[in-house]
This record gives C-alpha cells, structure tokens and sequence, in this order.
C-alpha cells in the first residue's frame, strides 16, 4: 500500500515518514523568573523549565511531553501542590530554590514545608555545604533556613517572624556581611542579620509611599536599590541602612530592578561616559553616591531604562519590542558572563539583550539590542505560513489570537520579529517569494484590513515593516491568498471574510515602487481593490488561487465550494455535496482538482471541469479544518478538530497514516516549497514542526539490512566451523532466538558431556544477555519439542550464576514464573514414562523370559541378561534383577 507513480518523470513513491524535530508549546506564563549562565529558568504551572535560548540547534522534542520549547528544554523540575510562586538560581545555574502555593519549599536537595503562602525565595552560602534559605509570606512573615547539603534536610532559624504588613515582594543578601533586605506591601525595607541559628531583625526605614516591589544588593559597594509602585527607586548604604538617593521615574509604576555591573563599563573612559544627551530625573541627594553605581529598572510602561545613581539621571532607554498597552515588565536579570539584560514581560515574553556602548549614535550613549526573544505562550494559532529569510533561512509566520505576527526561527524557534500594526485579532496570512529570495507577508485581521509585509535583515534578528494597506472589507478578513509568483512577481492579492465579500487587490503599484528604488516611505501603499464580489449566502472562511492564477476557489459557511474565472470574478462552477460549512479548499499542483475539507469531517475531491465529486475521504472524527496537496498532488495531508494530522493518498482514496501529537483541535497547516517540512498549530497554544524523514529511514534501513545479511554469513559460518561462543554471541546481536536454540543443540548433542560445555558458554552471559536468554528459556520451555534445551540451559544458569546475579534481571519475577508450570508438567510427564517402563517388566517376568539368577553384563550403560541354566518350566517363581542406565531426571 503506498505505491503510486507521480507525474513529471518522478520514479514510483512510498509513503512519507513525517516525525516532530521541533515543537514549541507554552512554557512561560508570566510567572517567577531567573536567568543565569547555563540559560533561563522559568515557572510554568508546577514546572520549572530550564531553556537553553543560545543553542542554534536545538533538540525540541526530547524531554516531559516530547517537546518545548525555546533553546534546548534542559531540564524539568516539578514541586508538589500547587503553582510554583517564587523561584531562585544562582548565578552559575547549578542550584535553585523554589516554592509552590501550597508551601511546599524545595531546594539543594531538601524539601519542606511552610504555614504559609511563599511569595519570594532567595539563598545565600553560610559555609562550605550549608546554605541559607529565606522566605517571604503573603502574610508578611519573614523566615529563614539552615539547608544542609549533604544530609538534604532543613532546619528552621530561630528569631524575628512576622515583619511586614501585607506580603513581602523581594528579598536580596549581602553573604559577606551576613545581611538581608526585604521589601513588601507597606512600602517598608527592612534590614535583617543572621548569626548563628538566629535571624534577628536589625532595622527598617519607610522607604516609599506605595508598595516596595524590588530590591538588589550590589555587596562589592555595600549598596542596595529599592523601587516602588509610586515610581521612586531609593539607594541605601548598608553600612548605615540610610537611604542616599531617591530617584524619581515619569509616572510609572516601577517593577523591577538590578545593578549594571562595573566591569561592563571599564572599557568606556571616564571623560566619553558624559557625551551624548540624557535625561535627567527628579532626584533628591541624601548622600554620596560612588560615580561607578548604575541601576536598571522596568515598569508598566515597558521600558527598560538605564541610570546614574550619582546623578539622577536617565542615561540609556529602550522600549520593549511587540509591548502593547498594559504589558509591563516584571522582572530584570543580568547575566554577567555574557554582558546581556533579561527582561520577563507581563504577557508571558522573556527577552535577552545585548549591553554595548555606542557613542556615536545621538542621544544614546549606550543602547541594547536584542538578541534572543522567547514567547512563553501562542494562545490560539490561527494560522502559520513559512518564508525565506537570509541565506537560505527557513523562518515560520504565526498568526495567534494577538494583534501581533510572531515570525520564528524553524531551528530553534526563537522570535526573530513581530510584525506590529493590526488594531485587532490576526486571523489568516499568506507568504509569496519575489525577486532576490525575498518574501512578502499578507495578513487579514479582525480589523477589517488586509496589509503587506517585508521583512529585512540586520546582524541578528529581522525588522518587519508594512508596506501596503487594503481598507474596503465590512467584516473580519478570515481568507487571504497571494497570486502565485510569475517572473518575480506576484500580480494581485485575494481576500474575503465575514461580510461575504471576495476582493481581488491589485500589487502592481507595490512592484512599481520597489522597481523605482524610492526612498523608503514610513507610510504603507494604499491598495486598491480590482474586482470585488458578493460570492456566497454565509462567511467565507477559506480563499485559494489555482496555479495558473485565472481562477478562485471560496469556502463557505453556506456548505458550498465556487470557482471564480479572473480577472472579472465570473462564476465558473459551484459546488455542491458537503453538508456543513466548508473550512479549506486548495487547488491541485498538476490536475484540474480541486480539494475541500469540511465540518462533515470529510474531504471531498471535485473535477472543475463539469463540477462533479470524484472521490470523498473518511476518517476524521470531528471537522476537518484544513487539507493540501502534497507530493506533486498525488497525496493529501490534513488536519482538524480531532486533532489528527492524516496522510491520505489522492490515486485509492486510503489514509496513509494517522499523527496524533496535538491536544486541541489543529487550525494551521502548511508546508515549505521542497515539501520536506510541515508546520501545525491549534489550539493547545503549541506549534510543531515535522520533517520528511523517510530518505534517512530507507538509507537507515539499508544499512541495518546490509549489516543483517553479514552478521548471518558470519553467524553461518561460525557454526559451521563450530565456534559455539562467537555464534552465540551473533545471535544475541541479532535477537535471534532460534539460532541461538541451533547453538546449544549442537553443543548438548556431542559425546563428550554436554553441560560442562555448555557452562562456559553459559558463563559469558550476564546483564541483558542473561535476562535475553531467560526469554529465550521462557519461550523454549513452553514448546515440547525444544523443552529438553530449555530445562539444560537453564540448569548450566542456575549452576553458573549467583541467585543474587539472577535476581537483578528485570521482570525476573514474571519470567520465573512462566518457567516454572511448565517445568513442573515437563517433570511429571517424565516421571510417568519411567514408570511406564515398569509394565514391560512384568510382562516379562510373567512370560517367564528373565531368570532368577541371571548374570548381569552392562555394555555401554545398558543391562544384558544371560541365564546361567535353562529356564524351569515347571515354574517356581522367577526372581529377576534390572539395572537402568543413563535416565537423569
């Protein structure tokens, strides 16, 4: 099944082998966050998920579920009860500590339990393997650890336990003076001391006006930084726990905040840190504040923003890339090792920048660029389409219940752009490749415009901007469709939605301006539309182009398919036959065919020329969402609520074979050109990427075959030359039971005694050789005719190895088990031919054929009776005596 001879001179084809290399599923949700050396450490529910975003090639399917992520998922930790609600790593990445909502505590290899719920953890070393661990609650209690590395057990520090009056925010240590800071809801820092198995309360000062959200420790400068909600952020002298600076932020709601290191300056020289304009902040002096002391700090306005305690000043700003209004930051981390910024954002986005001084820019001394950026949660995906990016660049455009379009890097699936300017939810797109590899990006949206993207290359990343607008649609836009590219152009753009309207958008003007060379125009290209018609009685949900761009196929909620003659929008075929609303149609590469999936859970099969349905194919199990040709239009893939992905074959109408790797229903298909690489999505918030294996799984099979027929010619020609060991040993690799069986009938066969040449065969077996050979035991014994060979080698095991060694094969317990009925029905079979044999003996002995006085020679193991005198007939009884031989039970 599967054979089939495809068009265009291509030899006869199997069935392809698609399996999952990537897949991005949710893994950030807004919750704690930590970056280090070895990657990022996120919370997501009652996981932890350790991302390594700076390995190009990630393997994504390995891990939990099959499958995360972002960089390489590294590691998955899980805390029982509950959300994880305050996580903390060290800097290196090697140790953490967690805590769930229930109050369960877990770290360096202890866990334990609190009153309370856990709002924030941090750690510090208090000698060579003890660590300390503090808490702080929602209830505002402050409390402390003593962990105990080794013995993995944790003991409470005595002291001062309820502090702050609503929950604690932050926590930050100094491990070299033994002092902590904490903040909370009261705006309050509070100055904290451990000695000992005591955690004492030293001072607290009334920091800020509104909730305390932040705090960092810089120890090498006995500094510490606090920010609030009222936007001050206050630097505090841990010597003296008095505040010498308070800095004033325009109206916003500080979050977050961390020192820039020193080192990360040394290079810039002391006269060129003053060039360039900064803002100045609102700042009250109280102290003197070292030159060297820079803070970062975000907020709900989602800036990131760099400043001089010194002075008060702002001296660099970025704004978070693809931030809406309300998303904010939450969190901010400094990996120092590789000088790059980490900001977690309030809709689930983590995102790496990298420091750097640039003098030469206007206005900004020192900038961020972003280099990394993790989108913890798709929502729905709508819609997914690949493209070309630089040098040969794969990248995927995703379309999720967002205003924004993600486009992702295929071998790490780290966002590489966000395409930003739809006003509502982008529900459909559309990639076309023009001149010099480029691709152009069609998206429709809820807000009732369809628009053009480009996307443009720089060191790293890619700069997605909009180049035309289509305004004329009195519905969501729901079905976009390029004209297939003729020359390195792509002639119009077709679209229909909700209004039941199909638009035909010229993009000669766009081609024209690009073949201009024009200064690049910040406003997009207004398109105007060609044709445009009424093309149904319900929402259109579906629009294709056939490949020789004259004609147009819709699908509808009204359960009809029609084809559209260009450039006038004439009506060429309706088709009728499905019985729900029509959700995909896609015309066929080589044939006049057009394909249509369907809420009917079918996909039917329609001749364009006279209309009719030549083939329906059944399998789905709830609506089919989206269907295309593949395979030079001689196979079929298709996905839908089920969330199955199936491979059907166009020629018998047969499903190939089924995928079940999506836990919702699967609204995005689509495939790159050469057709060796799919992409899914759905509405479990995850994207899949598959790949074409089946040339690597021939090539692998071969191989396995060629290495097959020699180990066979090698194992033939050991038993041949009789080398018993090597046979064996050939026949394990090849898990071949019955030529192992020929081995030890060849060896219990010989004159010479069979068990101790079996013992030394016997002898070599051990790990899964042995429990191997146990099964083959199991399945010997179970048969009458090979029972014999069975019950000799499983006796040269039980003599050759230790009860102990026999004990650690897995599932001996069941194996021992199948062994021992039959051996014991084997053992009473034998048991009655021995007594069987009795019955000649008096038959014999009644026919007066053995005398009493017979003299016994034995020959060979067997008993030869000679009498000494003619028999008596006249009969007195014969007494008789026979020896057996060689019977072992």
């Amino acid at each position: 099944r599967g054979r089939r001879t495809v068009a265009r001179g291509m030899a006869t084809s199997h069935v392809r082998r698609w399996r999952v290399r990537r897949r991005c599923r949710p893994s950030y949700d807004g919750g704690p966050f930590c970056a280090h050396a070895r990657g990022w450490s996120v919370a997501c529910g009652t996981h932890v998920r350790r991302l390594d975003p700076w390995d190009d090639e990630a393997t994504r399917i390995q891990g939990t579920d099959g499958g995360a992520r972002h960089g390489t998922d590294v590691d998955d930790e899980v805390v029982d009860g509950g959300a994880i609600t305050a996580l903390w790593t060290s800097e290196d990445g090697e140790t953490s500590a967690m805590a769930s909502r229930n109050g369960v505590l877990k770290g360096f290899g202890a866990q334990w339990r609190v009153h309370h719920v856990p709002t924030c953890v941090c750690a510090a070393r208090c000698d060579v393997d003890k660590r300390v661990v503090f808490v702080g609650c929602a209830d505002g209690s402050v409390m402390a650890w003593t962990v105990e590395e080794k013995a993995r057990r944790a003991l409470p520090m005595g002291g001062t336990k309820q502090a702050h009056q609503g929950p604690v925010h932050a926590i930050d240590v100094d491990e070299t003076q033994g002092t902590a800071v904490s903040v909370g809801q009261d705006g309050c820092v509070r100055f904290w001391s451990w000695k000992g198995n005591q955690l004492v309360h030293v001072h607290v000062e009334q920091g800020h006006d509104a909730a305390a959200t932040d705090v960092d420790v810089w120890a090498e400068e006995h500094t510490a930084v606090s920010v609030a909600r009222d936007g001050t952020a206050v630097v505090w002298d841990l010597d003296t726990r008095k505040p010498k600076r308070t800095v004033v932020a325009d109206e916003e709601a500080l979050e977050t905040v961390a020192f820039l290191p020193s080192e990360w300056r040394d290079a810039v020289e002391e006269n060129e840190r003053g060039t360039g304009k900064r803002k100045k902040g609102n700042a009250r002096n109280q102290g003197k504040v070292p030159s060297t002391v820079w803070y970062w700090t975000g907020g709900d306005q989602g800036k990131l923003r760099l400043w001089d305690a010194c002075t008060g000043n702002c001296v660099a700003q970025t704004e978070v890339e693809g931030a809406m209004a309300g998303d904010g930051i939450l969190r901010i981390q400094l990996v120092k090792e590789k000088k790059q910024l980490v900001c977690a954002t309030t809709d689930g986005r983590v995102l790496c920048y990298q420091f750097f001084y640039n003098p030469k820019e206007e206005g900004r001394v020192y900038t961020l660029q972003l280099v990394h950026q993790l989108v913890g949660n798709n929502e729905e995906i709508v819609d997914l389409r690949f493209l070309a990016g630089k040098e040969e660049e794969t990248l995927l455009a995703a379309a999720t219940n967002s205003t924004h379009i993600h486009v992702y890097r295929t071998t790490n699936l780290d966002c590489v752009a966000t395409l930003i300017g739809h006003q509502h939810t982008v529900l459909c797109l559309d990639v076309a490749t023009i001149g010099n590899q480029k691709s152009l990006v069609a998206s429709g949206s809820k807000d009732q415009t369809l628009k053009i993207w480009t996307l443009e290359s720089n060191v790293l990343r890619y700069q997605g901007s909009c180049v035309a607008t289509g305004e004329g649609h009195m519905g969501a836009v729901g079905a976009v469709a390029f004209a297939h590219p003729k020359g390195g152009q792509v002639d119009f753009v077709a679209t229909a939605g909700a209004d039941r309207l199909l638009k035909v958008w010229s993009l000669q003007p766009l081609a024209e301006e690009r073949k201009e060379d024009m200064e690049i125009d910040l406003s997009p290209l207004a398109l105007k539309a060609t044709a445009s018609i009424a093309a149904h009685d319900k929402e259109i949900n579906t629009v294709a182009v056939a490949p020789n761009n004259l004609y147009l196929a819709t699908g509808s909620l009204d359960k009809t398919v029609r084809v559209w003659k260009m450039p006038h929008l004439s009506l060429h075929v309706a088709l009728k036959g499905h019985r729900r609303g029509i959700w995909s149609v896609h015309f066929s590469p080589i044939d006049k065919v057009l394909a249509s999936a369907s809420g009917d859970r079918t996909i039917r099969l329609w001749n364009l020329a006279d209309g009719s349905c030549i083939r329906t194919l059944e399998g789905h199990t709830s609506s089919v969402l989206k269907c295309q040709f593949v395979s030079y239009g001689t196979q079929i893939l298709s996905v839908g609520a089920d969330g199955l992905l199936k491979h059907w074959e166009v020629r018998n109408g047969e499903c190939i074979s089924t995928f079940d790797e999506h836990e919702d229903k699967v609204w995005a298909l689509c495939s790159n050109g050469e057709e060796q690489m799919l992409a899914s999505g759905g509405g479990d918030s995850t994207i899949q990427i598959w790949r074409d294996e089946t040339e690597q799984e021939e090539k692998k099979a071969q191989e396995e075959e060629v290495t097959r027929v020699m180990k066979e010619q090698e194992l033939s020609n050991a038993l041949k030359q009789r080398r018993f060991d090597a046979a064996a040993k050939i026949a394990f690799e090849l898990d071949r039971p019955h030529n192992l069986l020929s081995v030890c009938t060849e060896l219990l066969s010989m004159e010479d005694e069979p068990l101790q040449l079996l013992t030394p065969l016997v002898c070599d077996w051990s790990g899964d050789k042995l429990a191997k050979a146990l099964e083959f035991v199991r399945d010997w014994t179970t048969n009458k005719r090979h029972c014999h060979i069975g019950q000799k080698v499983f006796q040269a095991i039980l003599q050759t190895k230790s009860s102990e060694e026999i004990m650690k094969v897995p599932g001996i317990e069941s194996l021992l088990e199948a062994i021992k009925p039959y051996t014991e029905r084997h053992y009473s079979r034998i048991v009655r031919l021995i007594q069987s044999t009795f019955l000649l003996d008096m038959a014999l002995a009644s026919m007066n054929v053995l005398e009493a006085d017979g003299v016994e020679e034995i020959h060979g193991g067997d008993a030869v009776v000679e009498p000494a005198d003619p028999p008596d007939l006249g009969g007195s009884p014969v007494a008789f005596k026979r020896v057996r031989s060689g019977i072992s039970v």
